[in-house]
């Protein structure tokens, strides 16, 4: 093996290692505040929810099945960013293990993407319906498109692409062990 790879290999391997550390912390900051976040919006008195970044609606207009509709919204998007990090951390533990190219790790990047489109989805979902309810609650107010989708469908393209490329990998990697 060329020296200049084998060091490429370490210095992967140890941002990869530094990477699974920080989102271990974000993990357990997420179990701790995700919660925190459900039980304020069901309990709390003061404050606004934002929705889309147009509609703001005070607290205390809500009614408590109105919170409640909130929280298992908001229950269902934190369970899945808590699978998407949990998942995403154990490709990264992969890496920084130098098992890049077996069939745990890619099923932890699919598993990872998965989860991701589901939430995006959820995303589009949501800033459909802030849309819809801008435009019967005030329909003399434009409503403004960003670009904000076209960049997630383009980041969506590539991380499939890699992963397709950790599936060749994967199944090179297995042809040259059955070949020794």
């Amino acid at each position: 093996m060329n020296v200049q790879q084998h060091e490429r290999i370490a210095r992967i391997k140890q941002l990869s290692h530094y990477l699974y550390l920080c989102l271990t912390g974000i993990y357990y900051l997420l179990q701790v505040l995700c919660p925190l976040a459900v039980i304020f919006a069901l309990v709390s008195i003061g404050g606004k929810f934002t929705f889309m970044g147009v509609v703001s609606i005070n607290n205390t207009e809500l009614f408590f099945l109105q919170r409640l509709i909130i929280a298992i919204v908001m229950i269902i998007i934190f369970f899945l960013i808590l699978k998407l990090t949990h998942h995403f951390r154990e490709l990264i533990r992969h890496f920084a293990n130098g098992d890049i190219f077996n069939k745990k790790a890619i099923e932890h990047a699919r598993k990872a993407l998965m989860n991701g489109l589901v939430i995006y989805g959820v995303y589009l979902s949501g800033m459909f319906a802030g849309w819809v309810y801008t435009f019967i609650k005030y329909p003399s107010i434009l409503i403004s498109i960003n670009g904000g989708f076209i960049v997630g469908f383009i980041f969506f393209g590539l991380m499939y692409v890699l992963l397709w490329a950790l599936e060749i990998g994967c199944d090179i990697n297995e042809e040259s062990e059955l070949t020794i």
